[in-house]
């Protein structure tokens, strides 16, 4: 896993777990509060997590995709608030994620054409598509290769007992569908919020506080 920190001077800290094969500038537009620092965390070719924050006051996490479940496996420090957002803590699950026969698919069938069409179908609009492009973009050896991995760690997931606070759901989600999402957010004590948006969505956003 890497790890970017933006800011080392605040006594807070966002958290943000981004999703498979997205450049972390992504986020590059949005706001931090003041006195805070923001952790991004990408690249789960690993899932090692070794960074101290044992200085922050308050912790938030945001964490997008299957940066939901990543975050799980690895965070176990107390948090001011958790935000999901198009992810669930099952992202292979015919219920609750990416149906298994799509996610086996997209790893069996991934080429550089067909990553390009999973980057079109998150944006869901030309005007996010352009957001997106505009970004420096990772290395696909890299990206399938982080795939490949994903799908090895899943198996071995932890139990989910993760306290989520917010999910966010695009409802013009096309990776993980917006039915799934509802029905595993619907049994977790956590206040859910619908957002005319595909499963990239950071666009509409201004600041990271509207995140948290």
């Amino acid at each position: 896993m890497k790890t970017t920190f933006i800011n080392q001077q605040g006594e807070h800290l966002i958290l943000y777990f981004a999703g498979w094969g997205a450049p972390i500038e992504l986020v590059s537009h949005l706001i931090l509060p003041e006195n805070h620092d923001l952790l991004i965390c990408s690249d789960y070719r690993n899932l090692d997590f070794n960074v101290d924050l044992t200085h922050y006051q308050n912790m938030y996490l945001v964490a997008w995709s299957m940066g939901v479940w990543v975050a799980e496996q690895v965070i176990d420090f107390k948090l001011k608030s958790a935000t999901a957002i198009n992810g669930t803590s099952h992202p292979r699950h015919n219920q609750w994620g990416i149906p298994e026969v799509i996610f086996d698919g997209t790893l069996a069938s991934l080429d550089a054409d067909n990553y390009q069409k999973f980057v079109r179908r998150i944006c869901g609009n030309r005007t996010n598509l352009q957001h997106y492009l505009a970004h420096p973009q990772r290395d696909f050896v890299e990206i399938k290769q982080e795939l490949e991995c994903l799908a090895k760690f899943l198996p071995s997931s932890k139990p989910s007992q993760f306290s989520w606070t917010k999910a966010i759901i695009g409802e013009q989600d096309r990776i993980f569908p917006v039915d799934n999402q509802l029905d595993f957010w619907q049994q977790k004590n956590v206040s859910i919020h619908l957002l005319e948006a595909p499963h990239y969505l950071f666009v509409q956003y201004q600041s990271w506080n509207e995140l948290c």
